[in-house]
């Protein structure tokens, strides 16, 4: 919709046909508005463009393999709600990644060497996932906003790079919390009821055999974190539906080429 032609501004309801219960269309087919703000009556002016003609936003598919930190204390019980951070002896570091974009099967990944996972570096690891994130107008995962997203801005931060912030999200963990209710909301249990192949295994020892550098543990881990995303662009695939979101430009698919470009200066 324009702005409105009584106040110039773009804040509309549909107009509702109380008999039928349908938004209201003129005879030229155009959808008809009312003007929050001071009520005046206007029709729509351009027609809704088709999906098929809408240039998509590029939304990345993102999940993260983390080790465990590692601390002294006296004993399994923790007498308050937090470890106390004095008797930290390595804190958690990224040890793999992997990522894909929605609308193609490629999937891009990196878990650490034996050697950077002995030493906790990955320093290397992140530089690749950084570039990927940034170049994505949306960023989706299965709990992205408060695990994923958090994370990679942490280990971002303290290897010199940018946050990531600003971009769009999708998380099918709150889609699926929000708008179904399932039994568990994991991912696991989500793929098997929506007959999408489950998780691989991955237990405790997996963890701390690859925190001590294990290379057929790391690699485990590197095929486990690829099937997660996999499997997560599935589950995204049938909730987006829900996400109440738009993910595309609006634009006409060709259009972008005749726009003018700008002359350097």
């Amino acid at each position: 919709m324009r702005l409105c032609e009584s106040c110039s501004r773009r804040h509309w309801r549909a107009k509702i046909n109380k008999g039928t219960g349908l938004q209201i269309k003129h005879n030229n087919g155009n959808l008809v508005y009312i003007c929050i703000n001071c009520g005046h009556v206007q029709e729509e002016d351009d027609p809704i463009i088709p999906k098929s003609q809408r240039v998509q936003a590029n939304i990345l598919y993102i999940d993260v393999e983390t080790s465990k930190s590692v601390y002294y204390n006296y004993g399994a019980r923790v007498p308050s709600k937090y470890l106390n951070i004095e008797n930290l002896i390595s804190e958690w570091y990224m040890i793999g990644w992997a990522a894909s974009y929605v609308g193609s099967d490629k999937v891009f990944s990196q878990v650490l060497l034996p050697r950077e996972a002995k030493v906790g570096d990955d320093s290397d690891l992140v530089i690749r996932l950084h570039a990927l994130m940034e170049s994505a107008e949306v960023i989706a995962g299965h709990n992205v906003d408060n695990f994923d997203l958090k994370r990679c801005n942490t280990r971002f931060k303290l290897n010199g790079l940018t946050s990531i912030v600003g971009k769009k999200t999708i998380d099918t963990l709150k889609l699926a919390r929000s708008k179904y209710a399932f039994e568990s909301n994991r991912l696991d249990y989500i793929c098997q009821r929506l007959g999408i192949d489950g998780k691989d295994h991955i237990d405790n020892q997996d963890w701390i055999n690859a925190m001590n550098g294990d290379g057929v543990t790391l690699e485990k881990i590197h095929k486990y974190n690829r099937g997660d995303v996999v499997n997560g662009k599935a589950v995204l695939a049938e909730l987006m539906q829900v996400a109440n979101k738009k993910f595309n430009f609006g634009a006409i698919v060709g259009a972008l080429a005749n726009l003018p470009m700008k002359k350097k200066k």
